[in-house]
């Protein structure tokens, strides 16, 4: 089924995107193919598998190798500024280990936009990973949207310097219905009554990103932004607009090692998509 006049778009959130691998294995076992993909973060990587038709990458990347000490921790941290091991992540997994399909990714027929943040001018900027050109530019755009202040290191890209998409865009909503779509099936990495609350650490932010004054503006009112953004996801779905899948009972963080707490959250996503099949495709025919 190809799904023109939908957007899926998908929320970051780290290895909570381990939720988001196991809508997307359901999405493609059904053949569910979204004309258009937008995502940010751990989104945006669970996207571009979507868009390659990889069907159990994400499960690797977001399950099954979490253990490896190059993915993540304090060593990565002092040996190359980044808590993730980017260059393990995207290097070593997608050309090496894990290879991704470039070339049916390029030639699929979803286009994939992916969100970064700008942190001279504090803004969002939406990517298409298709139109840059070569491998190692493409690897760059999903590097960037996955670089966390404080614990990565900026991304350069055409002269200008890119964090995470997640801290001016959490959940890119606003990007779908700007480029047209006002059906949107949406994946959320957080419970139905989270709330987003204030950074603690402005102080830290103040000192360590001084460089970017309108990017730490935006950290620091990045909490407003989410909330307001679910205010208005719950009232779009309420009207029928949205549908929207959400993990329930989550028990873990966007740093989480434990593989098996992992594997739970991936299969519960699969069988949450299950049960709400019919639910999902009645209302995609809608």
């Amino acid at each position: 089924m190809y799904i023109e006049d939908c957007a899926l778009v998908l929320e970051g959130g780290g290895m909570r995107g381990a939720f988001t691998a196991g809508i997307i294995k359901f999405l493609l076992e059904k053949n569910l193919i979204f004309e258009y993909v937008v995502g940010v973060s751990a989104g945006a990587n669970n996207g571009a598998n979507y868009v390659s038709r990889q069907v159990d990458r994400n499960k690797k990347i977001f399950v099954d190798l979490v253990e490896d000490e190059r993915y993540m921790g304090i060593k990565n941290l002092i040996k190359e500024g980044n808590y993730f091991g980017m260059d393990f992540l995207f290097h070593e997994l997608p050309h090496k280990i894990l290879p991704f399909d470039y070339e049916n990714f390029l030639k699929s027929n979803s286009k994939l936009v992916v969100g970064v943040t700008d942190c001279t001018a504090g803004k969002a900027v939406f990517l298409q990973p298709k139109n840059c050109g070569s491998q190692k530019k493409i690897d760059k755009i999903f590097k960037a949207t996955s670089s966390l202040p404080l614990i990565s290191t900026p991304v350069k890209m055409g002269g200008r310097v890119y964090f995470d998409g997640g801290i001016t865009a959490p959940i890119p909503v606003n990007r779908a219905e700007a480029d047209g779509y006002k059906k949107n099936l949406i994946v959320l990495t957080r419970e139905n009554n989270y709330r987003k609350k204030p950074l603690k650490a402005g102080f830290l932010l103040n000192f360590f990103l001084k460089d970017y004054p309108q990017l730490v503006d935006q950290l620091k009112n990045r909490y407003k932004v989410y909330n307001r953004t679910i205010d208005y996801i719950r009232k779009k779905e309420k009207k029928g607009d949205f549908f929207v899948f959400r993990p329930q009972n989550l028990a873990i963080d966007r740093f989480s090692k434990d593989k098996e707490k992992l594997k739970e959250l991936y299969n519960s996503a699969y069988k949450i998509a299950e049960n709400r099949s019919k639910e999902l495709l009645d209302w995609l025919k809608s």
